[in-house]
């Protein structure tokens, strides 16, 4: 058993009525895992950790990420805070095609310790759970490509990551002009695909104007749901 001692606040979230609840100078008390007890610790019998008086929250849970990528594309915020449209930086081969050809060149051992490395980062602050995205990669070997890292993260990894399959992200440069190409091989080969393999817990689209109608989008799900 482990006692976290010495905790100056406490801050939790209490689902029944929607408020922060804050508990000052207490313990939490943990058996193998599971919180087992505030302020009812026997701290004469089991390993401590001493808190020094700092926030005890419980561990953030992301709801929204794209960890499988090669190189981020901060420069990009640069010129849209300079007022350039997704639509010119992508003329200047950036925006999400220059993420695509990154993560298609790179190996699955490139990707997973760059990977890696992003979930040690979201641990240190304070992330414990978060939902993780394919969608660079968008032809079916780089989309199971990033899933498998997922899928080899996850169980290597103290943070725990649930998988979805985000093959709907965009329409990739060889199916310019042919989105409906793009829209038959995510339903015939990719989503069935992903399946087989068990790498991806959800499917998600991204329904916009100009990547994929609604229309698109219900049968993309639906075709998932059969899988």
């Amino acid at each position: 058993m482990l006692n976290l001692t010495n905790i100056g606040l406490l801050a939790t979230y209490n689902s029944k009525n929607s408020t922060l609840e804050r508990t000052h100078d207490c313990t939490i008390s943990i058996d193998d895992g599971i919180i087992t007890d505030i302020n009812g610790a026997d701290l004469s019998r089991n390993e401590s950790i001493d808190c020094n008086g700092r926030l005890v929250t419980p561990g953030f849970v992301d709801a929204h990420t794209h960890p499988v990528f090669v190189d981020g594309r901060e420069n990009e915020f640069m010129k849209r805070l300079a007022g350039v449209s997704y639509q010119d930086i992508a003329k200047q081969g950036g925006g999400i095609n220059a993420s695509i050809t990154a993560v298609r060149n790179a190996t699955e051992i490139e990707l997973y310790d760059r990977v890696i490395k992003r979930m040690d980062k979201f641990i240190e602050m304070g992330t414990t759970t978060l939902e993780a995205k394919s969608g660079y990669g968008l032809d079916t070997e780089s989309e199971l490509k990033s899933l498998r890292v997922l899928d080899h993260v996850n169980s290597a990894h103290a943070i725990d990551i649930v998988s979805t399959f985000l093959g709907a992200h965009a329409i990739p440069p060889e199916f310019n002009g042919n989105p409906k190409g793009y829209f038959t091989l995510l339903c015939k080969e990719m989503i069935p695909a992903v399946a087989e393999q068990g790498i991806a817990k959800f499917c998600d689209v991204f329904c916009e104007e100009g990547y994929f109608n609604v229309n698109d989008s219900r049968i993309i799900l639906q075709t998932a749901t059969q899988h």
